[in-house]
């Protein structure tokens, strides 16, 4: 395995789909594909996630979380209890309430398995020497498309009868030699009344990380993306300092699209704390230059040693055109090698 110590570049998980992927799609869709013709177009989508990955020079890599054919989409269909509610809203301008909502119909606290976790890093860590890295959906990012009124009185509920599955999965990756987690924890809105808090998800990402070693543990915490416009208000002082007492490694937060904004709070924290700072904006269609990169770079170097840092995207590149997507993310790899090398 090839690990990079000083200042990696990686991305937050998901990766840009290739072009074909929209002759594709509806003929998978109508059915048209056997188990066997599902599974070599995955591993064919994945190895090209991975191998574009490579070519750009990252030093974390992940399987472009294609199999979940967004963040949490197939993870949400995928669990037990569910009954389907079609989106509010279809017409008129982009919004998230034209995404689609579940609603929960038997309570989730004895649920064994949300995904195949262990599968996907197996698969990522046989097709790459570069150190893997596998993404998993916080409990409170796992309620975003979920009504969960008629079963749990709260979101905070909800999340908590989510805490034993996602554990029993990160047992399993652990087993299987995974040494670098992240949750992902975006500020989305919930369908019902929200009760989230930055003592709530402390409590919460606590009782789903504490007790396991031998593994870095990462919360990807920013303002979501859909369809490459954000949920949330885009400020982090609300969550700060109280989230400091996560018993995680590390926090991958949105800072390119913010042109920096709030990068003074890293200064507050202990110093050893891993920052993966989001410098890669994925919500704009200009390409980052080097010289863009190595500016953002260095002012994250006043508040983070490099053996501390990261380059990361603002949030998944789903839904980036590939070749962006590739032009963004070798950029980020030449700013970290010309900073590492000229400091």
């Amino acid at each position: 395995m090839t690990v990079n110590t000083e200042i990696a570049v990686t991305t937050t998980g998901g990766w840009a789909r290739p072009g074909w992927w929209d002759v594709v799609e509806p003929a998978e869709t109508a059915g048209r594909f056997g188990p066997d013709d599902e599974k070599e177009l995955y591993d064919d989508y994945c190895r090209l996630a991975i191998d574009d990955q490579e070519r750009c020079g990252l030093d974390i890599v992940t399987d472009g979380e294609h199999r979940r054919r967004g963040w949490i989409e197939n993870i949400t269909a995928a669990l037990p209890g569910l009954e389907l509610q079609p989106a509010p809203r279809r017409l008129g301008a982009l919004g998230y309430d034209m995404l689609d909502v579940w609603k929960v119909t038997q309570p989730l606290d004895e649920l064994a398995c949300m995904w195949d976790f262990v599968g996907e890093y197996r698969f990522l860590r046989a097709a790459t020497d570069r150190r893997p890295r596998v993404g998993m959906p916080g409990p409170y990012g796992m309620t975003t498309e979920l009504d969960f009124r008629d079963v749990y009185p709260s979101r905070k509920a909800c999340a908590e009868a989510l805490v034993p599955a996602l554990r029993g999965h990160i047992r399993e990756l652990l087993d299987a030699g995974c040494d670098y987690i992240q949750l992902e924890e975006p500020i989305t809105p919930a369908v019902a009344d929200d009760d989230r808090s930055p003592a709530s998800m402390v409590e919460i990402i606590n009782k789903v990380v504490d007790g396991f070693d031998g593994c870095t543990f990462t919360v990807h915490i920013c303002f979501g993306s859909f369809r490459r416009l954000p949920y949330a208000k885009r400020t982090y002082r609300w969550l700060f300092p109280t989230l400091l007492d996560a018993n995680v490694h590390g926090f991958s937060l949105e800072f390119g699209g913010r042109e920096m904004a709030e990068i003074d709070l890293v200064g507050q924290w202990d110093p050893g704390r891993l920052l993966s700072a989001g410098l890669v904006d994925i919500k704009t269609h200009y390409a980052e230059t080097p010289d863009d990169l190595v500016e953002r770079l260095r002012t994250c170097l006043k508040y983070r040693n490099p053996d501390a840092l990261e380059i990361s995207t603002d949030c998944g590149l789903r839904r980036v055109p590939r070749n962006l997507a590739i032009a963004k993310m070798t950029a980020a790899a030449q700013a970290a090698e010309r900073v590492r090398r000229d400091g």
